[in-house]
């Protein structure tokens, strides 16, 4: 590899680090948006039912 190929790839590599992360990283210390779920058999689940719990969502799907 040459110097000046080098030193480009160097500096792009630079350019993409400093430019932030590419995914943006939710707050932290918030509460999380109110959201709903509706269950197989129909009932509907706020998130607010589980105040003062831990809860996990996971986003999962096939597509």
């Amino acid at each position: 590899m040459q110097r000046r190929e080098f030193i480009t790839l160097l500096a792009a590599g630079l350019v993409a680090g400093l430019a932030g992360p590419a995914v943006a990283i939710p707050p932290t210390g918030k509460p999380a948006p109110e959201f709903t779920l509706t269950l197989l058999d129909g009932r509907i689940v706020p998130l607010k039912s589980f105040r003062g719990k831990p809860v996990v969502v996971n986003f999962w799907g096939s597509g």
